[in-house]
């Protein structure tokens, strides 16, 4: 596939400017203690005295995580090259940068660079002589199919609730601990399973991450292209969705008093039509079951390079979580009033 770019090497920084360009006065480059701006490293123009959120993970799958920074979502992100990490020495650089007197609380995926970069920055903070920074960290495992254990399943659009649950309590002045809290408890009721339809395709080269023929989906594939768990023939929408909410139900295990919020994201390939068709047959398979709904969204939140298909994830909300979740927030693809 051909794909737009200026120099392979350069991808990371051009996409940023671009980005900057875009929306100047509202989203500023990190400097380090030099003035020179931190590779990847943004926050807003304007801080508030508060517990500060602060992302990332590699670049390719924007709006994730460059677009999370935002009015009720995070106040910095520092993004890793394409599919990479962000470096340690950025987000150390990031963290001595943004305003920090309340503490900061780094939220992540699980996935091995991000936790290991982000705890060792947490701890090189909170120890440095100079800054004692306070920091915590948490990290989101909503992919049900990566793992039969929770703690080493993969973390994927679910990170989007993780990040609007954090904004929401940090702006409502929790202090570190209770906007950790708040977060951990929405990320261990989150679950995501994906269905690719066709693969992404990397920037630098144009060559797909994956083998998927025409005409067959895979469930459960990672957005770096790794195996799923089942392949199949396209079947119609509504079989697709059955087996994808499911997986999804068994797992969560909804409790008495609890309602779902539900976030489709589109993975970047597919159309608005048929997107919206995987809305209407979600809601009409939650609603024959009666099966509790809060809210159902639509928003293209994590997408790695155009691959086709969709993510559901679900979110089991009770009476603590629904003010986080109602909570203004505002980023380009996503706006709640």
């Amino acid at each position: 596939m051909n794909k737009i770019i200026e120099n392979p090497d350069t991808i990371l920084e051009d996409m940023v400017e671009g980005y900057l360009v875009l929306n100047q006065g509202r989203i500023r480059p990190i400097c380090d203690e030099a003035g020179q701006p931190i590779k990847g490293a943004l926050t807003k123009v304007h801080g508030r005295n508060k517990v500060s959120i602060v992302i990332g993970g590699g670049a390719g799958n924007e709006p994730w995580c460059l677009e999370y920074v935002g009015k009720g979502m995070a106040d910095a992100v520092v993004s890793g090259n394409v599919y990479m990490a962000p470096p340690a020495f950025s987000l150390l650089e990031a963290g001595k940068g943004i305003y920090h007197e309340k503490g900061i609380l780094f939220v992540g995926t699980n996935h091995m660079g991000d936790l290991l970069n982000f705890e060792l920055v947490g701890e090189l903070l909170a120890t440095d002589p100079k800054e004692r920074i306070k920091t915590e960290c948490v990290f989101v495992n909503d992919d049900v199919v990566s793992d039969e254990k929770p703690e080493r399943r993969r973390g994927i659009a679910g990170i989007f609730y993780a990040v609007k649950m954090a904004g929401a309590a940090s702006e409502k002045g929790l202090d570190l601990a209770e906007c950790k809290r708040i977060t951990q408890k929405a990320i261990d009721r989150t679950r995501t399973m994906t269905v690719t339809t066709s693969a992404g395709v990397m920037p630098s080269n144009g060559i797909p991450m994956a083998d998927l023929p025409d005409g067959y989906v895979e469930y459960g594939m990672g957005f770096n292209g790794e195996p799923g768990i089942r392949r199949e023939k396209l079947p119609a929408a509504s079989a697709m969705t059955e087996y994808m909410l499911e997986t999804l139900m068994e797992d969560l295990k909804l409790k008495k008093g609890e309602e779902l919020a539900v976030l489709i994201s589109g993975l970047g390939g597919s159309s608005r039509l048929e997107l919206l068709i995987v809305v209407q047959q979600v809601s009409k398979w939650l609603r024959h079951r009666q099966i509790p709904v809060f809210r159902i969204e639509q928003a293209d939140i994590f997408c790695p390079q155009e691959t086709g298909g969709f993510s559901v994830t679900v979110l089991a909300l009770d009476e603590e979580l629904k003010p986080y979740f109602l909570h203004p927030a505002e980023i380009d693809r996503y706006h709640r009033e």
